[in-house]
Formats: structure tokens, C-alpha cells, sequence
């Protein structure tokens, strides 16, 4: 099993207009995703953009809004696996990336 990288972006979380965050359907998807569930990660609010280091930071245009950690068999699997994410309900987006190994470290 591989390990990915799910972030979270644009969803709703303390945001006074649009479909209301519920942690209760997130708590639903995180028991749906059982085993496959290594790091529920934490959602995230009010990010900054740090373009580079000459520059200030400024709000992000990304909206990122949290992150977890799952271990599927490949893309495809992951992708399944969060196509059930709440935060398609409260009018977000997700992004996938696979985790490298680090040397030394053995995929579980």
C-alpha cells in the first residue's frame, strides 16, 4: 500500500454564506474510510500564500482548508476513497498526491 497526500481546499468551514460545514458526515467518512485511514490530518482556515521569501505573506488564493493521510493500492483507489469526501458538499474541491517513501522507511 501507498500512502497520499489528500488536501482539502475551498470548502465552507466558518464561512458565513454557502452549505454549512458538518462534522458530523465528516466523522461518517472517516469511519467509511476505516484502515485505509493513516493520519485524519486536520481541517484548516485562514491560509496565507508565501510566494517566495522577498515577499510578504498574503491571504491565499488556494483556499486550503485542511488535509489527511490515507493508504490505498494505487490512484485509482484513492481517488474512490475521497470521491466520498464531504468537502464536495460544502462546495469544495480535493487534491491527491502520492507520498514518497522516505529512505529507510517501509510502506505499511
Amino acid at each position: 500500500m501507498e500512502r497520499y497526500l489528500i488536501v482539502y481546499r475551498g470548502s465552507t468551514v466558518d464561512e458565513a454564506e454557502g452549505p454549512p460545514h458538518d462534522p458530523q458526515r465528516w466523522e461518517a467518512w472517516f469511519e467509511m474510510l476505516g484502515s485505509a485511514l493513516v493520519d485524519r490530518g486536520s481541517l484548516a482556515h485562514n491560509s496565507v500564500e508565501v510566494p517566495s521569501r522577498l515577499v510578504g505573506p498574503k491571504l491565499s488564493s488556494a483556499s486550503l482548508s485542511g488535509y489527511s493521510i490515507i493508504a490505498a493500492s494505487d490512484f485509482n483507489e484513492a481517488v474512490s476513497l475521497a470521491e466520498e469526501c464531504p468537502v464536495f458538499d460544502e462546495n469544495g474541491s480535493v487534491e491527491i498526491a502520492r507520498l514518497r517513501m522516505a529512505a529507510g522507511q517501509a510502506s505499511s
